[in-house]
């Protein structure tokens, strides 16, 4: 999927304090690409992130997912239109603890369109690239890390979304399994899927295409890869 921003510009206001999380931030990602967004904490990675989602909504400025201003959906139209279309990878998993592995690698597929034999094939299939389909009656808690994080991805890709949206995907494994992990996100990319990651790995980040470096809410670096 292709994104363009222009000046985007996300603040967070309490009664007493502004805090501006991005600030003009302008950018193009190209129908399969794969870039990396590096910076320090707090400044503006995730608050990206969940933008281009379509998690949030940013203040003002434009954002164009495949053609279509998305800015300011509202939250419903936000829903309608991710799904299908992104997939989420997160650093904690974000598997729910009282459904096996199947039920959360189905859930993408639950408003879409499809009938009960193509749900079952697309949930077969995800599991089985990812190489879990044995703990597919497993509830989360009964996985290691490695194996949560690949249930979280064989979440992320059942609907054969054009854009995945990767934050710190390796954070909270070995650094086996974060190589593993890292091997699948270049898999998918050669597969032609958009994938933007945050990381602040450095090694995690040469698998890219691209470098993006924020500090304070603006693009430092736009650094393409060799």
């Amino acid at each position: 999927m292709n994104i363009q921003i222009e000046n985007l510009q996300k603040v967070f206001r309490s009664d007493t304090v502004q805090t501006v999380a991005l600030n003009n931030v302008s950018l193009s990602i190209e129908d399969g690409e794969f870039v990396a967004i590096m910076g320090p904490s707090g400044c503006g990675k995730s608050t990206l992130l969940n933008i281009l989602g379509l998690l949030d909504n940013p203040t003002s400025g434009s954002y164009k997912l495949d053609g279509k201003e998305v800015a300011q959906l509202k939250e419903s139209g936000r829903t309608d239109y991710r799904k299908g279309r992104i997939g989420f990878i997160f650093q904690s998993f974000n598997l729910i603890d009282t459904m096996t592995v199947r039920e959360n690698v189905m859930l993408p597929l639950n408003n879409l369109p499809l009938n009960r034999e193509e749900k079952n094939k697309r949930v077969d299939e995800a599991l089985t690239r990812m190489g879990i389909a044995h703990r597919a009656k497993h509830y989360p808690s009964q996985l290691s890390g490695g194996q949560q994080q690949r249930a979280a991805i064989a979440r992320a890709i059942v609907g054969r979304p054009g854009l995945i949206l990767a934050d710190e995907p390796t954070g909270n494994l070995d650094s086996k399994n974060g190589a593993e992990v890292m091997q699948l996100l270049s898999e998918l990319h050669k597969e032609g899927a958009t994938i933007v990651m945050v990381t602040h790995s450095h090694r995690d980040a040469t698998v890219a295409d691209r470098v993006i470096n924020l500090y304070d809410g603006q693009i430092v670096d736009n650094l393409q890869m060799i």
